[in-house]
């Protein structure tokens, strides 16, 4: 039995179930409150350390962020990148809601905030139903770490049991399979440490620092002045009341004060080993948010050794030296937990912390000049970065490469041939090679499109009977679809190459427009009409229709291109090729 099956015999109402909220436990319950006795007299637990101002911020800090940031499900390419599998059942799960009662972000906060408090996060992943949904997850709910035990059973493999005291129901024994397990620090990687157990001593001298400020301010006998009367007084309380009606308060702290009968005043400061005790809660602060929890203290409110001046670079170095050890222990367990051993190899959760390690504008736009002008980063990289939307007519796809740049392979070659040589011929073929590469990936996105398209299409015939009729009337329609999506790639392309000849030969095409386009026209129809008569004759994989490999289909395509205009332009000029 799962425990959520168990957890719906209950005679209790929905809203009682609070077995997997934290806060149902904050004062008594499952763990109890009262923690383990250190020396300096309190005791500490997970439920009461959070108490501390210092630890609730920290775990605030830690829990929050993470949560914040997008979680995506990316699918691993040939070519070495990635593209967000928006597909894939998993996608939704951590993006968007997880199980039917949280938001991605309750739970992934949940989540971070057990590990770092008991130094284990526990959820249940709840499987579909039939034959197909079987082995899917279709929801994860969090589980206490009070609640759960991992063990070893007699054939050795690890279960999980879960402790269902008080609940109205027995304690369930889940197997591995059913649990996502994610441990904090660990001497043997399947169990974590609970931060607060192993710095239970710190975290109890931070709790017992707050109970003194508290006595000192409440209970102590602690007055600011005392006032000395020569004589004796007759009405001590008369005078103390009239003293504290006329003087007292923070409204009245700077009246004029007049004394008769030669009676004097005297302020009382706080005593030297009373004062220490606000440097030793920041010495304890330091040492719970920064050296435990490796929080900046800027962040947890400690500024006495923050500089503005680098606070930018503090929060970087936080990005990368605190925050993402946690990331990557999330998105590893994720991607072990939830994805089969198949899925896996394709298959991976990855964080965007881009925002994070935003500079200032002026630093960041520097860095895309950069990027932009040597080639590697094209306009619509820049401008998701920066939160836009794509430029239109595919223009932001482009890259740029500076010419009089050449690969270093070039070098050797060039300088081999004389000075008309390379005027003639080497010169053309840098250039051209410089221009097939800039738009190598404006091609290949383009081809990956129309691949897409055909595979989800075909399988998607297949999964509903294969009807030969439905796979014919597709074909059909495909090449207006192709010559649609490659059009404007294909004629950005060739105005490169006739700006290139522009420049080669120093002589104007303005007069063979209607011809280039002729030329445009013939060629993206002749594509249409090959790729299609090719994916008619492929075969089919284990009755499955297999993704047309786009890069390869997109090199041909270039060189091709190239080779034919090139050839025509010059013809149209009069020019021997």
């Amino acid at each position: 039995m799962s425990l959520i099956s168990a957890l719906e015999k209950r005679t209790k109402g929905v809203l009682d179930d609070k077995w997997y909220y934290p806060g149902g436990f904050f004062y008594g319950g499952a763990g109890g409150t009262g923690g383990i006795p250190t020396k300096s007299g309190t005791n500490v637990s997970e439920t009461n350390a959070i108490k501390l101002a210092v630890v609730w911020a920290c775990v605030k800090i830690l829990s929050e962020d993470p949560a914040s940031l997008p979680l995506f499900l990316y699918r691993r390419l040939s070519n070495g990148g990635k593209e967000r599998a928006v597909n894939h059942n998993y996608y939704s799960l951590l993006h968007d809601s997880p199980n039917p009662e949280m938001c991605a972000f309750a739970f992934r906060e949940t989540f971070m905030t057990h590990v770092l408090l008991w130094g284990n996060a526990y959820a249940e992943k709840e499987f579909g139903r039939g034959s197909l949904g079987r082995n899917r997850v279709v929801a994860l709910w969090p589980i206490i770490p009070t609640r759960v035990t991992p063990k070893r059973n007699e054939r050795k493999q690890v279960e999980y049991h879960v402790n269902m005291a008080g609940m109205g129901v027995p304690s369930v024994i889940l197997p591995k399979e059913k649990i996502l397990h994610m441990p904090g620090l660990s001497f043997n990687g399947l169990v974590g440490l609970s931060p607060i157990a192993a710095a239970r001593e710190t975290i109890g001298a931070g709790l017992a620092l707050e109970e003194f400020g508290q006595l000192y301010f409440g209970q102590g006998v602690h007055p600011s002045a005392v006032v000395t009367h020569p004589g004796h007084l007759e009405d001590k309380k008369e005078l103390r009341e009239a003293l504290n009606e006329t003087y007292g308060g923070l409204g009245k702290s700077h009246r004029l004060m007049l004394l008769e009968e030669g009676m004097s005043i005297a302020k009382l400061g706080v005593p030297n080993d009373e004062a220490q005790f606000i440097e030793t809660r920041k010495l304890t602060n330091i040492d719970i948010g920064t050296r435990i929890y490796r929080v900046p203290p800027y962040m947890y409110g400690e500024m006495d050794k923050t500089a503005f001046a680098n606070v930018e670079q503090q929060a970087i170095d936080y990005v990368s030296k605190t925050l993402r050890p946690w990331l990557v222990r999330l998105e590893q367990s994720f991607t072990f937990s939830i994805l089969n051993a198949e899925e896996r190899g394709e298959y991976f959760f990855e964080h965007l912390v881009d925002g994070l390690l935003r500079g200032d504008i002026k630093s960041r736009y520097e860095a895309y000049a950069i990027g932009r002008n040597n080639g590697w980063l094209n306009g619509d990289e820049i401008r998701e970065r920066e939160n836009m939307n794509p430029m239109e007519n595919d223009q932001g796809k482009i890259y740029l490469i500076p010419l009089n740049m050449i690969s270093a392979a070039e070098i050797g070659k060039t300088k081999k041939l004389d000075a008309t040589e390379q005027k003639s011929f080497d010169n053309r073929r840098v250039y051209r090679k410089r221009i097939e590469i800039a738009y190598k990936n404006l091609i290949c996105d383009t081809i990956r499109r129309i691949t897409r398209k055909e595979t989800r299409r075909i399988n998607w015939i297949l999964k509903n009977g294969g009807d030969s009729n439905a796979m014919e009337e597709f074909y059909q329609e495909f090449p207006d679809y192709i010559k649609k999506q490659a059009n404007p790639a294909i004629i950005s392309f060739v105005e490169a190459l006739t700006d290139m000849e522009t420049e080669l030969n120093g002589l104007k095409h303005d007069d063979f427009k209607p011809e280039i386009q002729r030329f445009i026209d013939v060629f993206v129809s002749n594509f249409a009409s090959d790729y299609v008569e090719t994916s008619q004759n492929l075969n089919l994989e284990n009755g499955e229709w297999i993704e047309r490999e786009a890069e390869s289909i997109a090199e041909a395509q270039i060189k091709n291109l190239a080779d034919a205009y090139i050839q025509h332009l010059r013809a149209l000029m009069g020019m021997n090729s």
